[in-house]
């Protein structure tokens, strides 16, 4: 246990006033012992553990000569802080992106694609079926062989578009 002091004791060694100390025992980031004193080493540890840097005035007179303390500690702190806002405003943004029509969710576009591409595929599939004979009637050909004819090379053209897709994805 260390040197215990009054309140208004403990404001003179911090450098604060006494309604700094006051506040900081009514809010909880300091504690006073059962004969209503202040053990200064405890107090001074708990000031520094539970108070924001950023919302104090000036810089704490105390710790500064101590650097390697209050750089380990309450750098971490301001770091997790500034991550937490950082996290925050990229979670708003990409919300808004999406909301505007500026950005689509991943999983949906990659069906809406793979979709298209069934949907083409099943279009040219038929192509042969469904036009073969009007083509043939045209060119005055066997229907058959037309319609075996253009079903073979739109499977040789959908083989080589499958090919250069699969390359570049």
């Amino acid at each position: 246990m260390g040197r215990l002091v009054s309140m208004r004791e403990y404001a003179r060694i911090r450098g604060v006033n006494l309604n700094a100390v006051q506040t900081a025992i009514k809010s909880g980031r300091i504690h006073k012992t059962r004969d209503d004193k202040i053990d200064v080493d405890e107090a001074n540890r708990e000031w520094f553990m539970n108070t924001d840097p950023a919302q104090q005035r000036k810089p704490d007179p105390l710790f500064e000569a101590q650097g390697g303390v209050r750089m380990s500690n309450m750098g971490t702190f301001q770091q997790a802080k500034t991550a937490d806002i950082y996290y925050r405003a990229m979670l708003a943004k990409t919300k808004l992106r999406m909301l505007t029509g500026e950005m689509v969710d991943r999983k949906r576009a990659g069906n809406y694609a793979f979709n298209l591409g069934r949907a083409l595929r099943d279009l040219f599939m038929s192509f042969p079926v469904r036009y073969g004979a009007l083509i043939a009637a045209e060119l005055g050909t066997d229907e058959h062989q037309t319609s075996a004819i253009l079903d073979e090379y739109i499977r040789k053209m959908l083989t080589e578009s499958k090919n250069i897709l699969s390359k570049e994805l």
